[in-house]
C-alpha cells in the first residue's frame, strides 16, 4: 500500500476490479438480449471492473484517487498495472481463496450490450469494515467517495463508515447493476448516506418504483445513452444536457465509468458547494465517455497474462 504525496484533493473509488472478456456479435440482438447461439466476429482481454475503470479516467485527468477493492489470487497483472500508475494509492483487500472477478461483455453491431459478471472473492461486511479501518488515516485524506457498483452490503458498509468518520465527505453512488436486485429496504439503507446519484434510466426507474421517497431532496444524474442527460435537484427542478454524438464509436464498454470519473475530476473542486460546478461536471463527464467510446474496454490497455504473473 502506497500513499499518494500530492497536495491535491483526493477522491476515493469503491469498485471492483476484474478481468472482461469483449466480445462482438454478427447479429443485432433480440428482446431478450443475444439469445441462445451468437455468433462472435472478434474478441480481446481487457483490464475492467468500475473501480479499475474509474481510477484509471482519474489517473489520465491528474486527479489522485485511492481504490477500495477486492482482488483475488490471480491479480499479478491487475496489481502490476496499478503499480505503475502513481495518481493511484491502493486500498485492496487481497483475497487468495477465489480468483478475481471477470465479466463477459457482448456487443451487438448496434451498441446494445449483454454483461454476464462472475463475481470476485466473497468478504464479509466485517472483514471489509476491519479493512477500512486500517485505511482510515487515507480516506481522512478525500473529500469525495465516489460509489460504483459492488456487493450491496459492501456499499452500504462504505458509506456508513465514510459518513461516521468523515461526514464532511461528498458520497455519490452510482449502484449500477445492483441497483435492480435491492429491495425497497436495502435501498432507504444505502439512502441515508449518500449526496448525489448516477445512474441510467432504467437503474433509475426501478428505485423510483421501489423506493421513490429516497430521491427527494437529492441530486439524481440520469443518463439514456445518446440522449440527453437529465439533473433532477433538490428543490424539484430539472436540467437537461445533450449529447453530442461520438464520431467514432468502437465500444461503449466503461463509457458509464468514465463519465462518473469525468464528473467527479470536477465536483471535488467545491465540496461545499457542487451544484456550482453541475455545467462543467456534466461535460467532462460527457467528454470522458465519448473517449471512452473510441476504443475497446473502459481502458485501453491489452490483458496480457503469462504463467510468472500469475504466480502469488
Amino acid at each position: 500500500m502506497t500513499k499518494n504525496t500530492r497536495d491535491s484533493r483526493r477522491i476515493a473509488v469503491l469498485g471492483a476490479l476484474a478481468y472482461d472478456r469483449i466480445a462482438t456479435t454478427q447479429r443485432r440482438f433480440g428482446a431478450a438480449g443475444p439469445g441462445l447461439n451468437s455468433k462472435v466476429s472478434q474478441s480481446s482481454g481487457h483490464f475492467g471492473g468500475c473501480g479499475g475503470n474509474v481510477v484509471y479516467q482519474l489517473a489520465q485527468l491528474d486527479q489522485p484517487s485511492l481504490l477500495l477493492s477486492i482482488s483475488g489470487y490471480d491479480d499479478a497483472p491487475y496489481r502490476e498495472l496499478l503499480a505503475a500508475q502513481p495518481l493511484i494509492d491502493h486500498g485492496i483487500y487481497r483475497d487468495t481463496s477465489a480468483p478475481c472477478a471477470n465479466a463477459f461483455i457482448l456487443s451487438d453491431p448496434h451498441g446494445t450490450q449483454f454483461t454476464a459478471f462472475q463475481s470476485g472473492p466473497t468478504v464479509t461486511e466485517q472483514a471489509w469494515t476491519k479493512h477500512l479501518t486500517a485505511l482510515q488515516s487515507q480516506l481522512a485524506d478525500c473529500s469525495l467517495l465516489l460509489c460504483a457498483p459492488f456487493p450491496p452490503d459492501l456499499m452500504r458498509a462504505t458509506m456508513a463508515f465514510t459518513h461516521k468518520h468523515n461526514p464532511r465527505t461528498l458520497v455519490i453512488w452510482c449502484p449500477g447493476q445492483y441497483a435492480d436486485q435491492m429491495d425497497a429496504e436495502g435501498l432507504r439503507q444505502c439512502s441515508t448516506y449518500w449526496h448525489w446519484l448516477v445512474a441510467n434510466a432504467y437503474e433509475v426507474d426501478h428505485i423510483r418504483a421501489h423506493a421513490p421517497d429516497i430521491l427527494k431532496d437529492k441530486t439524481v444524474i440520469t443518463t439514456h445513452g445518446s440522449a440527453p442527460v437529465t439533473v433532477d435537484l433538490p428543490d424539484g427542478g430539472r436540467r437537461t444536457f445533450a449529447v453530442q454524438a461520438a464520431s467514432r464509436v468502437v465500444d461503449p464498454t466503461g463509457c458509464g465509468d468514465a463519465f462518473s470519473a469525468g464528473l467527479v475530476s470536477e465536483l471535488v473542486n467545491s465540496i461545499k458547494q457542487p451544484l456550482t460546478l453541475l455545467d462543467p461536471a456534466i461535460a467532462k463527464g460527457m467528454q470522458c465517455a465519448k473517449v471512452c467510446l473510441g476504443h475497446h474496454g473502459g481502458q485501453p490497455v491489452p490483458l496480457t497474462r503469462n504463467a510468472s504473473a500469475q504466480t502469488t
